[in-house]
């Protein structure tokens, strides 16, 4: 197994793994009901309508979604800091590099949720 540099936590680490378990999961899942197993002939086309149909029967869908959004959103900007920190970049651009990500995580999640929000 790869050291990690001495520089990083294990929780973000650790919780790069997680997520990627979970994501696999989810991503089966969105896969799977939108998109794969989705019959045209009787439903039509994957419409807005629909989508908003669908999120509205079920609350664990909603619960899903405000689940998945965050993990994804974790998870690439995570491996992203993970793949730039490999190259040791000096203190000032790891300041800026997270400050970035983390205003970009903030906005994206706070867009997802309103978004998600006006679905239902």
């Amino acid at each position: 197994m790869p050291q990690k540099a001495a520089s990083q936590s294990l929780v973000p680490w650790l919780l790069q793994r997680i997520t990627g378990l979970f994501l696999a999961f989810f991503l089966v899942t969105h896969l799977n009901v939108h998109h794969l197993f989705h019959d045209i002939t009787v439903e039509g086309i994957i419409s807005f309508a629909l989508v908003q149909e669908r999120l509205t029967a079920s609350f664990w869908w909603q619960v899903y979604y405000f689940l998945f959004v965050p993990m994804v959103v974790y998870h690439a900007l995570n491996g992203i800091w993970e793949i730039i920190a490999d190259f040791r970049v000096s203190t000032g651009w790891s300041f800026l590099f997270k400050a970035m990500f983390w205003i970009l995580g903030i906005v994206l999640i706070v867009v997802a949720a309103i978004t998600l929000s006006n679905l239902f």
